[in-house]
């Protein structure tokens, strides 16, 4: 850019600030289709994904808790009475 453009760019600058500062929240009120797409898409991956995972870890606390409570039997013996 030559000396000359950004002297009359300059001068201009400090009053399209504020216009420049709120351009990128005028699009963003109200309902928009886009969004709610979004998060559709994103609800429909990670909904199974921490069902899956929540699964999972149910089942490995399950067969670490049968572990515990068969190894338990073993060195504590119930005495029929």
């Amino acid at each position: 850019m030559d000396p000359s453009a950004a002297g009359r760019l300059l001068p201009r600058l400090p009053h399209m600030l504020p216009h420049l500062a709120t351009a990128g929240h005028a699009t963003t009120t109200g309902f928009n289709v886009t969004n709610l797409i979004i998060l559709v898409v994103v609800l429909a991956v990670l909904v199974p994904v921490v069902n899956r995972l929540r699964r999972a870890t149910s089942e490995r606390r399950r067969a670490r808790w049968a572990e515990e409570e068969r190894q338990a039997q073993q060195e504590h013996p119930q005495r029929d009475a």
